[in-house]
């Protein structure tokens, strides 16, 4: 199935691209289901990821320096990226967003979904995670095979899952699987040739995903933080982030 380690090396690899100059933590908010950075030059999403679970007692889940990261470097919290803690995983990889650039490059504003729908028609597309856009995509391609979550394993492979990944021509595959350690087995299974995109506001856009074997990025760009943070600090989901109108969904093409 591969390794898990080499998807953890891009991100440390992406993190080691950042100049050395300090940029500034504003802020840090962790909800339920996204967690979001605004440094001094923009604002990073990434999903909010614990350990399978209590959360409370001896197991609680928390970060030790709570009520300390704004006014510390972006780069000193993208390092977390790294790290065996899944939630200090989550605010490393908003803080990495935070720091990428504006895409340049064959960037277009629309939804993933539609995108998938034109590469999938016709075809079998295989969609790891949930997403709001699977019944369109299933009226476009011929055969949609959904790999959700499992509660115990994430998006680990079985034999059964690799052999219906091999089966699919196109790819759609959740930015989750950065955080949660899977991504390298989820495209050494995928079938030769296969086209992959890589969905969702953790996602980071730039080349060196595109370089991971991703025909497409498809991610989120926050320019009005405040609405954000609001929906995100009173446990909203990303449908009503993006009822807010502050973000943009940009798809990335190699």
């Amino acid at each position: 199935m591969g390794s898990e380690i080499p998807g953890m090396d891009f991100l440390e690899q992406l993190r080691s691209r950042f100049s050395r100059t300090r940029v500034a933590v504003r802020g840090v908010w962790i909800g339920p289901y996204w967690t979001a950075v605004q440094t001094e030059i923009g604002t990073g999403l990434a999903a909010t990821q614990l350990e399978a679970g209590s959360t409370h007692g001896v197991h609680a889940q928390h970060l030790a320096e709570a009520g300390a990261l704004a006014g510390r470097d972006a780069r000193e919290l993208a390092a977390g990226v790294s790290d065996g803690f899944p939630l200090r995983r989550s605010v490393g990889l908003a803080a990495l967003n935070a720091l990428l650039p504006e895409p340049e490059g064959s960037v277009t504003e629309r939804n993933a979904g539609d995108l998938a729908a034109e590469k999938g028609a016709g075809k079998t597309v295989g969609v790891v995670g949930w997403f709001p856009f699977i019944p369109h995509l299933r009226e476009a391609a011929a055969c949609v095979e959904v790999f959700e979550q499992d509660p115990e394993t994430g998006f680990a492979l079985t034999a059964e899952r690799a052999a219906r990944l091999a089966r699919c021509e196109v790819l759609c595959i959740t930015a989750s699987a950065l955080l949660n350690r899977t991504l390298d087995g989820l495209l050494g299974a995928a079938r030769p040739g296969a086209w992959k995109m890589l969905v969702g506001p953790s996602a980071p856009l730039c080349r060196e995903t595109l370089d991971l074997g991703f025909d497409a990025v498809c991610g989120a760009r926050v320019g009005n933080a405040a609405p954000v943070v609001r929906v995100i600090q009173e446990g909203g989901c990303f449908q009503q982030i993006r009822k807010t109108g502050a973000v943009r969904l940009l798809n990335f093409e190699a």
